[in-house]
């Protein structure tokens, strides 16, 4: 890549993982996540950014606020009735309730793969939340792993090279969730697949040894 591009690009990486690359400019953009050396720059900028959030200090709201609930539920109206009024407090709290509900529930599971030797072995299930935004990794049967070795999970696109999911549980469940570039090579794939790593793994960015493949299905 063109040192002229590279800036380019990593101004563009940068906006993305900011949020400020909206519309068309980002759907392009996604499209060029598949490029490991473009998949290197966001993931640089995510771990750049970690931690940076700002720290929200609690604000009491104004009395106003407060009126303007009480004029929207006619609580001033209720006032001489109390039981009626807290009732209509009570309504008004449960439906905050429900509201924080729905917005804070895990994404459904879209996707689920089999990673299995046969029919009756099966080592993982992989599933996929929401649009190709988190992972399942459940262990079924125990697979052999060789002291000083790992087991790394890969999302196949078409037409393009292996990306990393990051490595599997040896036992239990785990859940992950991914980066933009994992994201983006996993809505690319019909298939995933297991490989045997030296520990921590793979040192090249490809699979060393593959062991397991399986197709991805709806859920």
């Amino acid at each position: 890549m063109k040192s002229a591009n590279r800036e380019l690009v990593d101004r563009l990486a940068a906006e993305y993982v900011l949020g400020t690359l909206r519309h068309r400019a980002r759907r392009r953009f996604e499209r060029w996540l598949l490029s490991p050396q473009v998949g290197a720059l966001v993931k640089a900028w995510e771990d750049r950014l970690a931690g940076l959030e700002p720290q929200l200090s609690p604000v009491t709201p104004p009395a106003t606020v407060w009126r303007g609930i009480e004029n929207r539920l006619e609580l001033r109206n209720l006032q001489r009735r109390p039981a009626m009024r807290w009732l209509a407090v009570a309504a008004s709290l449960l439906f905050f309730v429900a509201v924080g509900v729905f917005f804070t529930r895990p994404p459904a599971m879209t996707q689920e793969s089999f990673l299995q030797a046969d029919a009756q072995t099966i080592y993982w299930r992989v599933e996929v939340l929401g649009d190709h935004q988190e992972l399942n990794l459940h262990v079924q049967v125990v697979h052999d792993l060789p002291p000083g070795k790992s087991h790394e999970l890969w999302a196949l696109p078409e037409g393009s090279a292996p990306v990393s999911q990051g490595l599997m549980p040896h036992t239990g469940d785990h859940h992950r969730v991914l980066t933009a570039a994992q994201r983006a090579a996993l809505a690319a794939s019909k298939q995933i697949a297991v490989s045997l790593e030296p520990e921590g793994g793979s040192p090249t960015g490809t699979p060393t040894e593959v062991l397991l493949a399986a197709p991805l299905a709806k859920a």
